[in-house]
């Protein structure tokens, strides 16, 4: 008997299980069904994005490499194509505007070549890329006076990132070039002393603080410095971004010119020097293709 009565008692609590379990379901069953099929929907379209983003970084890669290709055949063209890139949205967008600007530099239209590096420097690629621009902003404005020169790399300088020691060489030039000696040697000296400030970087940076202070002591040292100078600092090609080299003394003149090229720059550039636009802009695309800024 004792054992009916509890074969009984499990009936009635499995009974009891069932119904507690239905009305659980009963009550909760849509709410759980519709969040199932949302996060199947989520994970479908996240999806899709992704492969949508990558097919339009993989086109847009393809119009950029067209676009140096044709700039190499047909200025204009080379040009009106790097142009259309960059107004579309993706990692290759601010990469195309300084390609374009690099053209306008090697065909001596400096001022057009400044206002693409300054509008790209102000945008919303990474930051990389705008300190790249800020660069070569700063280096096209050595023309215009220290001012102007600080105005494109003054933060860059100050910022402590790997591109400040070619910002503060490059105001160290500038001071040399305005004569403040005071400044362009304590700039050099500091960065001579400076153990993480890259070799070519220091080196220079010791015969500039050697050159700075005998302009201090009262050597005429004009016609000495030429922007070529800074060029190499940058490890960017006089031909590339400025045509001719220019002299910032006063004895300018004496004959020396760069050569002018119109290719695009190295794919290869020593550790110690600038990266190349396609080097920054190909590892933009790839982290993201969106253009968006990822700082560090």
């Amino acid at each position: 008997m004792a054992n009916e009565d509890s074969v009984i008692l499990k009936e009635v609590d499995q009974a009891l299980e069932e119904d507690r379990t239905w009305n659980f379901f009963r009550q909760h069953g849509p709410a759980l069904i519709g969040a199932a099929v949302v996060i199947v929907a989520g994970v479908a379209g996240w999806q899709l994005w992704n492969h949508m983003r990558t097919e339009q970084a993989m086109e847009q890669a393809l119009e950029y490499r067209n676009a140096l290709e044709l700039l190499e055949e047909d200025r204009e063209a080379g040009r009106a194509a790097l142009e259309a890139v960059a107004e579309e949205s993706g990692g290759y967008a601010a990469l195309a505007s300084l390609q374009e600007a690099s053209s306008y530099a090697a065909g001596g239209e400096r001022l057009k070549a400044l206002e693409i590096y300054r509008g790209v420097a102000s945008g919303n690629a990474p930051k990389r890329i705008r300190e790249l621009a800020s660069l070569r902003a700063g280096y096209l404005a050595l023309a215009d006076g220290r001012d102007a020169v600080m105005g494109d790399v003054s933060d860059i300088a100050e910022s402590g990132g790997p591109f400040s020691f070619y910002a503060r060489e490059m105001l160290g030039v500038a001071s040399l070039s305005a004569k403040d000696y005071e400044s362009a040697f304590a700039t050099f000296n500091a960065l001579s002393m400076d153990l993480e400030t890259p070799s070519g970087v220091r080196d220079r940076a010791e015969e500039f603080a050697a050159l700075a202070e005998a302009g201090r002591a009262g050597v005429n040292i004009s016609g000495e410095l030429k922007v070529d100078d800074v060029v190499r600092s940058l490890g960017l090609d006089a031909a590339q971004d400025a045509g001719p080299a220019e002299e910032t003394g006063e004895g300018a003149g004496n004959g020396e010119e760069a050569a002018t090229e119109d290719n695009a720059p190295s794919d290869e550039t020593p550790s110690e020097e600038m990266p190349s636009d396609e080097m920054i802009g190909d590892a933009s695309a790839e982290d993201g293709h969106d253009g968006h800024d990822h700082e560090e």
